[in-house]
């Protein structure tokens, strides 16, 4: 059974009108599976009759829920005679009656309050049953609906049936289950590493702070941001790249402490520069005891701060970038790239690629024009976002495509969308819908995690699409 004759069906069941057969065999797995709801038509019948009083049931809950209202107005009416001053001056009697018409009062009232109860209680059921009822479609001698399950097949086929139209619709249950179990695992990895590196810097950094308010501040231009602390969102960023890694948690953990540790003491870049440092490192293999490379390091951060005017608050993060990166010369070409974007990140990253510096060069210039005619002026956005689709596969052409399509989708979320979009364009495998479809089931598994509390929506799509990118 094909992805694309499921989702022609499911779709069609889902307007109520079913003209595409599929066999008996493939209809009972659809069934058994908890997509599709089959009745017989003794039960379709037996559910409509069930559903036969829900007139009379409304009926009687409108009448009961009218009488709640006036006597509720009358019980009010006079429990404000009794409270009021005027009522001290009544006489004995007079007092006595209004007490207990007031009393009366209040048990009419409870006793309306348990009568649209108990109409309500009777009601819900059959407004349940009447759904049901109004979602079965015939065909042949079964009634059929989807469940909500159903409802999320045809979703994901709908988004995904570019790519596996042609794909046996098991095959792609096996795939989508696995992906989303895949996630799930590295987001409770993610927020294990979360607990224990944050611990672990408090006791390193006893002065910083941790926030989930904006603490990065821009120069005029937007370019070269400083830390002044660690958001809890940029904490989470790298608790995931590091669920990300293979091997022992407890290992990881180690080394990146360590690593983290050992830069603290031959650096004096900015926290957050560290932390990108040593995620870096111990993500390149380069964890644990690295202090027979940091002599290298410290060079190639020498040398890029001196050449390319690197501040030292940035450096560590860069260089390590550098020093990771796949092209020997990236040190040399990142002096070259400096020259064309003031974004030391953006330079960083074009100096990995194994491309000639004039077709990155000509490719990212005509990125930043692009943007440029979008209405994005010069700022790290820009160049970062345009760094990141010029080392990937993307032509100019697919790229403002594909951005054009996932801008449109994120822009109300993000005020500086570029930089998420680019990296989403980047995701080659997948279409713009799908990548931004893959993002939201991220999303949804990260709100799961009780230590994501406190973070907005925003932060959270910006860390789901960490866990999706090179998936």
């Amino acid at each position: 059974m094909k992805c694309n004759d499921v989702m022609t069906f499911l779709s069609q069941l889902s307007s109520k009108s079913i003209t595409f057969s599929i066999t008996g065999e493939d209809l009972n797995f659809l069934v058994s599976s908890g997509y599709i709801q089959s009745l017989s038509k003794d039960d379709y019948d037996k559910l409509a009759a069930s559903v036969a009083d829900l007139p009379k049931v409304t009926s009687e809950l409108e009448e009961a829920r009218a009488k709640e209202n006036l006597d509720e107005a009358t019980l009010i009416r006079d429990q404000k005679k009794v409270h009021s001053i005027r009522f001290w001056f009544e006489g004995r009697e007079k007092k006595e009656a209004d007490r207990e018409k007031a009393q009366a009062d209040q048990q009419v009232f409870s006793k309306d309050e348990e009568m649209v109860k108990a109409d309500s209680d009777e009601l819900q059921p059959l407004i349940q049953k009447k759904s049901m009822l109004d979602r079965q479609v015939p065909f042949g001698e079964r009634y059929l609906s989807l469940t909500g399950s159903g409802v999320v097949l045809l979703h994901d086929l709908t988004v995904r049936n570019y790519r596996v139209g042609e794909k046996d619709v098991k095959n792609f249950i096996d795939e989508t289950r696995a992906t989303e179990m895949e996630l799930k695992a590295m987001a409770e990895r993610a927020s294990n590493y979360y607990s224990r590196i944050k611990d672990a810097i408090s006791d390193m950094y006893p002065y910083v702070a941790f926030s989930d308010e904006e603490l990065d501040e821009e120069d005029a231009e937007g370019y070269r941001i400083k830390s002044k602390g660690v958001e809890s969102s940029q904490l989470w960023a790298v608790a995931i790249g590091l669920a990300k890694l293979e091997g022992d948690p407890d290992k990881i953990k180690e080394n990146f402490i360590q690593t983290l540790n050992t830069l603290k003491g031959s650096s004096n870049s900015t926290l957050d520069s560290q932390l990108m440092a040593a995620e870096t490192l111990v993500a390149a293999g380069h964890a644990g005891d690295i202090s027979q490379d940091v002599d290298k390091l410290t060079t190639t951060d020498r040398q890029i701060r001196q050449s390319a005017d690197v501040p030292e608050e940035l450096s560590t993060g860069v260089t390590a970038t550098l020093y990771c990166g796949s092209n020997p010369d990236a040190s040399t070409r990142f002096n070259e790239f400096s020259r064309i974007t003031r974004s030391y990140t953006a330079a960083a990253v074009l100096s990995g690629s194994q491309e000639t510096v004039e077709s990155l060069s000509q490719k990212f210039d005509s990125l930043t024009s692009l943007f440029d005619s979008w209405g994005y002026s010069s700022s790290e956005d820009v160049d970062l976002a345009a760094a990141y689709l010029t080392v990937s596969p993307l032509s100019r052409e697919d790229a403002r495509s594909k951005m054009s399509t996932i801008i449109d989708a994120i822009k109300a979320e993000f005020e500086f969308p570029l930089v998420l979009a680019a990296i989403l364009a980047s995701i080659q495998a997948l279409n713009a819908q799908e990548v931004l479809d893959l993002m939201e089931k991220a999303v949804t598994i990260l709100q799961s995690q009780p230590l994501t509390t406190g973070l907005s929506h925003a932060d959270l799509s910006s860390l789901a699409i960490r866990m999706i990118y090179g998936q």
